[in-house]
């Protein structure tokens, strides 16, 4: 078995990264401040619970549509949900004590971390839908387990710190998310133990340790920092976190979409990559929505007329239907995750993103998206586009 080695942080490496990310902004940005009117953060305790991607109407609702006998996108979304069978309630986890991060790659005690996650995930959603208890025990005992055991991460030969900063900031969430739900959901009729929730929140501040660091990064890494930033500050009660994580959202954004439209990395990596950005921003929006403040929806640079973000949905959608811009990705299609959320909180601002609606109805249902909360037709499907 290959030595690894122990992940210890360093403060000339992160002045490093932080100088790297100042680099890679965006030729086209000057650096002009965000419209005014989408500035000031408003969430501040007390935070709405559950208040991640889930709130109690929303929860309420995929319940109603799985009931129903009338087919919808919500509907097809969740039987595709139900595929997955990390979200059963026989799911076979494994805690460990410390997970080895592969540059790059990803090994077996990775993959063993994010799919438990998941199936935490999957399992506590499902008790909220469903009502079954076997789902709430699985999604307990999969953070209790993991709570209590894990450590830290440890680095495979040849892969360099920052890694396990960015497997923290897309892990992060779904955890969180998980532990949303059962702590929250029907007034916290899981019965979770307030000591297994102490313990769990020992555990996601030792995911944030590495998770918050991604966010110095002008790229898809510093989007996925600042989501776990906001997610750890709705679930913890913490303001300074979730302000710090919405600021930084807020503050990549005109990096990350260019004033064309165009999304950064499409050009020079592919048609993935860009998605990873677009996906936390998606998610980072409707956090922040939830907890009443719709500012990174409707962010605008200078005198655009149409919010920044949206711009970048409708560009990357033009990508996909019809091989427009910088990259020809019709054979390819929109990440999981995002697409549903998107519609959704654009058409509740009432901001068109045709294309991009074309796009999501093209790729619906959405599944698991590995490195976010996917099966976003689950769980913000809607029928009227």
């Amino acid at each position: 078995m290959p030595r690894t080695t122990p992940f210890r942080f360093h403060a000339l490496a992160l002045a490093l990264l932080a100088g790297a990310a100042g680099s890679v902004q965006a030729a086209d940005y000057s650096g002009a401040a965000p419209d005014a009117t989408a500035a000031a953060p408003t969430a501040v305790p007390p935070f709405k619970h559950p208040g991640l991607l889930m709130t109690q109407n929303r929860l309420a609702s995929i319940r109603a549509a799985v009931q129903s006998g009338n087919s919808s996108a919500m509907k097809t979304g969740y039987n595709r949900l139900l595929q997955d069978n990390r979200g059963s309630h026989t799911y076979a986890h494994q805690a460990l004590a410390t997970v080895e991060v592969v540059r790059a790659a990803g090994g077996p005690q990775e993959g063993r971390w994010k799919n438990d996650g998941f199936a935490a995930y999957l399992n506590a959603l499902r008790w909220a839908v469903t009502g079954d208890t076997r789902n709430r025990d699985k999604a307990v005992q999969i953070l209790d387990a993991w709570s209590a055991k894990f450590t830290g991460f440890t680095l495979a030969p040849g892969t360099d710190a920052p890694q396990a900063w960015l497997e923290a900031a897309w892990g992060l969430p779904v955890w969180a998310s998980a532990a949303e739900i059962l702590r929250h959901h029907d007034g916290g009729a899981a019965g979770w133990p307030q000591a297994s929730q102490d313990r769990f929140n020992g555990y996601l501040n030792k995911l944030y340790g590495y998770a918050n660091q991604a966010s110095n990064r002008t790229n898809n890494w510093g989007v996925s920092g600042a989501l776990a930033m906001m997610a750890t500050g709705v679930y913890q009660d913490d303001a300074n976190r979730y302000n710090a994580g919405l600021n930084r959202i807020k503050q990549l954004i005109p990096g990350i979409v260019y004033s064309s439209g165009e999304v950064q990395e499409l050009a020079a990596r592919d048609c993935h990559h860009p998605q990873y950005s677009l996906a936390g921003i998606a998610q980072a929006a409707e956090m922040a929505t939830i907890q009443g403040d719709t500012s990174v929806w409707l962010l605008k640079v200078g005198n655009e007329p149409q919010p920044r973000f949206s711009r970048g949905l409708e560009y990357m959608a033009k990508s996909i239907l019809y091989g427009e811009g910088v990259r020809d990705c019709r054979s390819f299609g929109l990440y999981p995750g995002y697409s549903e959320i998107a519609v959704n909180g654009y058409m509740n601002r009432g901001t068109p993103i045709p294309n991009f609606q074309n796009a999501t109805k093209r790729g619906r249902p959405d599944g698991n998206a590995a490195e976010f909360i996917g099966w976003s037709a689950a769980t913000h499907g809607r029928d009227d586009f």
